[in-house]
Formats: structure tokens, sequence, C-alpha cells
């Protein structure tokens, strides 16, 4: 016995969702996407729209006023303009943009689009990754202020979690506009051939 309920359209899920992944993610640009920390706490803090902006980072350094003798010496600076950032949130906004599309073509281009915010991410989180690995090598063969006290913690850098869900939204979204454009190809099939008339 057939089952009377209908199946859910993929392409629907998308019309119905799509705008709400995309939202989140270029939200999470807010979130932090790289970190250097000491001892496992995070000292400083760069996000996604700290890169877009210039904008100074976030995290205990850049509270903190007061720290140990002569040895708080240590500026923090705007963090520089990345490129690979300014395009991976322009590439997110237009994927947004085209979430409110409903058609084959908007979905074809959110799934190019979404891939391409992937590779620059990527490329954003190779480049980001060495240059924080090198500052932080530059800071602790410093013989000038800190370097005694930076010497006895460790102190390591790398990506944040908002790097991480900016990734899987994107990748969310280019999951759910493959299944739906799958779907719509099957759905223009043409129809099995009637027998011919006795």
């Amino acid at each position: 016995m057939a089952d009377g309920k209908p199946k859910k359209s993929k392409r629907e899920l998308w019309f119905k969702f799509g705008r709400f992944i995309t939202g989140v993610t270029i939200a999470c640009f807010f979130l932090p996407f790289f970190g250097v920390s000491c001892e496992g706490m995070d000292i400083v803090t760069v996000s996604g729209a700290d890169m877009v902006g210039g904008c100074k980072p976030g995290g205990m350094l850049t509270d903190e006023k007061v720290m140990e003798g002569d040895e708080s010496q240590l500026k923090i600076d705007n963090v520089p303009r990345e490129p690979l950032a300014i395009a991976a949130l322009g590439l997110a906004l237009v994927v947004a943009g085209l979430s409110w599309v409903r058609s084959r073509s908007a979905m074809i281009a959110a799934f190019a689009l979404s891939l391409a915010c992937i590779g620059a991410l990527t490329g954003l989180f190779i480049k980001v990754g060495g240059d924080l690995d090198k500052q932080i090598e530059g800071e602790l063969s410093k013989k000038g202020a800190g370097s005694s006290m930076m010497k006895e913690t460790k102190v390591e850098s790398g990506s944040r979690f908002g790097l991480w869900i900016t990734v899987g939204g994107l990748l969310g979204v280019a999951v759910l506009t493959g299944l739906a454009l799958k779907e719509k190809e099957r759905a223009f099939a043409p129809p099995p051939s009637l027998p011919p008339p006795a």
C-alpha cells in the first residue's frame, strides 16, 4: 500500500531554511576566527569582521591595562585588512541575497559561490595561521620587554570556532542547494510512454 504522505521537496527546504542558514553564516563573521592563547586562555582574538574592517582585536590583552612592571609594554595594533576575508564576506552576502530568489539559476549561483567562499576561507586559514606563528616566534625571540615572562609560558595560535561554524554553514548551503538541483533535474524527466491504442 502506497504511503499517502507527500515527500518533502529539497527545493522547498532550501527556500524555507536557506535564508536562516545564510543569515547565521554572516553573523559568524563577528565571532573569533583566529586567536593567540597563553596557558590555554585566549589573550588575543581576531574575528572575520576585524580582518575585513582593520579593527582592533579582542581578548584579554586588549581589555587589561595593568600587567607586571615594565613587562607590559605590549602594543596591540589594529588587525591588518585581509583581502581573502573581504572576498569571503562579500561572497557570503551574495549567497544570502540569492537565498531570497526562488529560481534554479539562483540556486546554481548560491551553490557555486558558497564553494568559492569556502575556498577563500581555506586560503585565509593558511595565510593568517602562518602569519600568527611568525609573529609569535618574533615576540619570543625578542630580548626586550616580556620575553622572560613569555618564555616560561605556553603560547599558541590557531583558528577558532567562528571560522569553523562559518565553513559549516557554507557547506550546509552547498549540500542543500546541490540536493535541490538534483531533485529539479529528476522532476523534468519525461513521463513513461503510454502503450499505443488497440
